[in-house]
């Protein structure tokens, strides 16, 4: 499967009017290693946020989706509207930030505002776009946008032209796919958010594997699921509500044949039935697996005592003997003559004597085969465990096959009771009664709905499986690649893909042992390994793009720090582009970096930020600012 996503790739930043700097300040990137440095309140975090608040906007993070009532309510996380603004000594209307970057073969052209959230122009490939009046800015697009409603001004808006063209540059099935890369792949800030063990994250990771129309079917698909669970749940809540206001008027009724009790009793016994079945075939499918491991194992165990069987006798046979005794025996046994085809009702092998010419065979018994039997017998003792678990599996596996058939005929059997008390209750004239019912009918439709769409998602969770599978060799080498270069080489690493469908997940394991969660590793292994799997996602994904590390150096273990320089250069060495924080401190990774580089841009904020002075004695004496100055 070929993978066609592009992502920017920057070459020029100018900022104006934004007095954190010295403006104007313009800034010709490198193709590979970028290094911001300076002290603590200069602006480096700041500055980064710039570069990517000029290529996509306020966004700091993925769409998320929340039900409110009987509503999905969906936002994109923002920086504050005046973040950048609070930046400035003096706010300027007039503060912007202006970029260059290429995505594949287009080139773009965008101007932001640095005082408000608003777009202020872009080009693609020299077509111009501006800010008409009463554009809207990022605050009213998103509200907007997320109003679920054809609105022309949304639609003609520049920052919806824009997104577009990114869409169209890129590739990407979706703008929020866009968003989540830059924000939450490509950026490594220093609050150190792990992407790896994000549950959430992984599979939007993973959903990359899918073709892009499977890609928006099964993100629709979960949003209904959602949606109708959400509604679903309302109705409940509406029904309690009716039930409790009207009390004991709702089970009243003309005939008193039958009682909202009876209907509610009668419901229970059905979900309790339900959970009952619900639990047999997950512990069946339990069962199944082990089962099939079970067999997996014995086989295993079948090999390797055939090559011990093998070994024990070409140590007793004479030279050559077993090569001959294996090519022909197998087809003599099956009654059939190996030179001439005829077909023998019989033939008696016996292991001290030639199969062929009946003489009897010389053994021998001058060699030691202790060690071999000790082997065989431990393996022929494990295959026997095995055996009767395999027995233990099959008994068990049909008592719960048993209890599934039971539990259907009785959830059978109680749901003809539930549509009999239904139609009784039904035919009763009671306006309260016909209130709860008709609430009860939309929950049932929307529990109808919300079963449809799971099954629906069943498939595409299968799809998912296949696409996943075809291509994770390929995408777990270049994790490997990153992985072992900064745990070494005499590690044992292993990523594995655990789960299926929608539940699939990526595993780790450092040395035999699973790493399920990040506090399992040291905090440098932790980093690094999450920095991988980052870099893998881009490289494997992504042509020609960059990646972003607020001071990755911070919390890193002095022993580390060489491997973390070959984790990435082996990045740039791809052909990818690299933006690093630093603070004032000897670094060996900063240092050995710039030394390994020829490709470099220091943007040395001692230098650009008015919140410098001159008090920088004892920095200048650092090897790293000597380095900076070269």
């Amino acid at each position: 499967m070929e993978f066609n996503y592009y992502l920017p790739k920057i070459k020029r930043l100018k900022i104006d009017n934004f007095d954190l700097y010295k403006c104007p300040l313009e800034i010709d990137l490198s193709d590979k290693l970028n290094i911001i440095f300076g002290t603590n309140g200069l602006g480096k975090t700041t500055l980064l946020n710039i570069i990517r608040y000029s290529v996509i906007g306020p966004y700091k993070g993925r769409e998320r989706v929340r039900n409110y009532k009987d509503q999905q309510k969906s936002r994109r996380p923002m920086f504050d509207r005046d973040y950048f603004k609070n930046r400035m000594q003096v706010p300027l209307n007039e503060a912007e930030v202006e970029v260059e970057f290429s995505i594949a073969n287009d080139t773009f052209v965008t101007k932001h505002s640095l005082y408000s959230h608003r777009l202020i122009s872009f080009s693609v490939n020299g077509k111009k776009e501006e800010e008409r009046e009463k554009e809207l800015d990022y605050e009213k697009y998103e509200r907007k946008y997320f109003a679920s409603i054809n609105d022309k001004q949304l639609s003609e808006s520049l920052i919806n032209k824009y997104h577009k063209e990114l869409i169209k540059s890129s590739g990407f099935p979706d703008i929020n796919s866009f968003i989540l890369m830059l924000t939450e792949i490509m950026f490594f800030s220093e609050s150190r958010n792990f992407v790896f063990w994000d549950e959430n994250l992984s599979k939007l990771v993973l959903s990359k594997f899918m073709p892009k129309e499977k890609y928006f079917e099964y993100s629709e698909t979960q949003k209904l699921i959602k949606k109708y669970d959400s509604q679903a749940r309302l109705r409940s809540y509406k029904m309690s509500m009716v039930k409790e206001f009207l009390g004991e008027d709702l089970n009243k009724s003309d005939y008193n044949v039958y009682s909202l009790k009876d209907l509610e009793d009668v419901e229970f016994k059905i979900k309790t039935i339900n959970t009952k079945i619900h639990e047999y075939r997950e512990l069946l499918n339990k069962r199944t697996q082990e089962r099939l491991q079970n067999r997996a194992e014995i086989d295993r165990l079948r090999a390797e005592l055939g090559v011990l069987e093998n070994k024990w006798y070409r140590n007793i046979f004479p030279n050559d003997y077993q090569d001959f005794y294996d090519k022909f025996t197998p087809i003599l046994s099956s009654g059939v003559c190996p030179f001439c085809g005829t077909e023998h009702i019989d033939f008696h092998i016996d292991i001290l004597e030639c199969f062929f010419c009946k003489s009897r065979i010389n053994i021998n018994t001058d060699v030691d085969l202790t060690e071999i039997e000790i082997k065989q017998k431990n393996l022929q003792i494990k295959k026997k465990t095995l055996d009767l678990r395999y027995e233990e599996l099959n008994k068990e596996i049909e008592i719960i096959n048993n209890s599934v058939k039971d539990g259907e005929s009785e959830l059978f059997e109680i749901t003809k009771e539930k549509l009999k008390i239904k139609r009784k209750m039904d035919s009763v004239p009671n306006d309260n009664l016909e209130k709860y019912n008709q609430l009860n009918r939309e929950k049932e439709l929307f529990l109808n709905k919300l079963e449809e769409t799971k099954k629906k998602e069943n498939q595409l969770a299968d799809d998912i499986d296949q696409s996943i599978k075809s291509v994770f060799l390929n995408f777990s080498k270049i994790f490997y690649k990153y992985a072992y270069s900064f745990l070494g080489n005499d590690s044992n690493i292993r990523l594995e893909l655990v789960g299926s469908g929608e539940n699939t997940l990526f595993k780790f394991f450092l040395n035999n042992s699973a790493r399920e969660s990040e506090e399992s590793l040291s905090e440098s292994q932790r980093i690094f390994i999450d920095m991988a799997f980052r870099l893998a996602t881009l490289e494997f994904f992504h042509k020609d793009t960059y990646f972003m590390s607020e001071t990755p150096d911070s919390t890193l273990d002095y022993l580390f720090e060489e491997n973390a320089v070959d984790t990435f250069n082996s990045y740039l060495e791809s052909g990818n582009t690299l933006f690093l924080s630093a603070n004032a401190r000897n670094s060996s990774l900063v240092s050995s970096l710039i030394k390994k580089n020829s490709s470099i841009k220091i943007i040395n904020l001692l230098d650009i930020s008015r919140h410098a002075n001159k008090q920088y004695k004892e920095i200048e004496e650092l090897d790293i600012y000597k380095l900076l100055r070269r």
